[in-house]
């Protein structure tokens, strides 16, 4: 569906381009080009990677991020857009989107035994970023997913253990990591929102949690789709990021935070959980 933008405060960075219209992808499709438009610019995000569901494994990476203007499109009718899954936990990859061959962005890796996961990362854009690498492996802990890329730079990282948090990211914060020793840490902080804290020594419950904000705080705008804070580490379960947040780990139970819509990775859990990282997204203006 198109929506018509109203005024370029919707649009604080970019501006409004062309007639205004812009349209939302969630799932792969066909963009049509409307009678008389020579232009159009898009902005994609990859998916998230999934986690692997083991204690001592990394969390997955946060999905790359690429912005294109395309100012001449003689003789072109459509245009192919693909929108990248969202990778499973169990070791699943992030699906990658792209706007036909202008310009694609890579989704989060999974989770593994050893090493640093890789983030996903934009190419064929004016503006190209990743997404933040998913915390390391540490003995007996759970890591925090990525997060998204964005038009302002890259994700942030997630958390490796739990006494440290989640990275932040000019983009979505990292997610924060716990063990089962009722000890966690809070998400990054991404850009203009804040991650998740959490009260150590005390269960994941209601009282101990503080939310992440989504940086869409204000006037919503596209051009802050993306950069929400990552989720804390929860003793039982996980917290979840929010727009572009990587998730946070869980250190007893099933529950893995789920990267933030679009892109932020997945977090890792001691046991195994039926949670995903989020989808890629597409939006389009003309």
């Amino acid at each position: 569906m198109a929506i018509q933008i109203q005024s370029q405060a919707f649009n604080p960075i970019t501006g409004v381009f062309g007639t205004g219209q812009v349209q939302f992808f969630t799932a792969s499709g066909t963009w049509t080009v409307p009678p008389g438009i020579g232009k159009v610019r898009v902005r994609l995000w990859g998916g998230g990677g999934g986690a692997y569901t083991s204690a001592s494994y990394a969390g997955g990476s946060g999905g790359g991020f690429s912005l294109k203007a395309i100012y001449d499109l003689s003789g072109v009718t459509s245009i192919a857009v693909t929108v990248g899954a969202a990778g499973v936990n169990g070791s699943s990859i992030g699906g990658t989107s792209s706007f036909g061959s202008y310009c694609s962005a890579t989704g989060g890796q999974s989770g593994i035994a050893s090493g640093v996961v890789t983030a996903g990362a934009g190419t064929g854009g004016d503006i190209n970023t990743n997404g933040g690498a998913s915390g390391t492996n540490a003995t007996a802990q759970v890591a925090g997913g990525g997060g998204a890329g964005n038009l302002f730079g890259n994700g942030g990282i997630g958390a490796s253990t739990n006494t440290t948090n989640g990275g932040n990211g000019a983009s979505g914060g990292g997610g924060g990591s716990a063990t089962s020793a009722l000890v966690s840490s809070n998400g990054g902080n991404g850009f203009q929102s804040l991650g998740s804290s959490v009260i150590s020594g005390t269960t994941s419950g209601v009282a101990s949690i503080i939310p992440p904000t989504t940086g869409q705080s204000a006037l919503f705008s596209i051009d802050f789709i993306g950069t929400g804070g990552g989720g804390g580490g929860g003793y039982t379960n996980g917290i979840n990021g929010v727009n572009g947040g990587g998730g946070g780990g869980a250190g007893t139970g099933t529950a893995i935070g789920y990267g933030g819509f679009p892109g932020g990775g997945s977090a890792n859990a001691t046991t195994v959980g039926a949670t995903t990282s989020a989808a890629g997204l597409v939006i389009v203006e003309w």
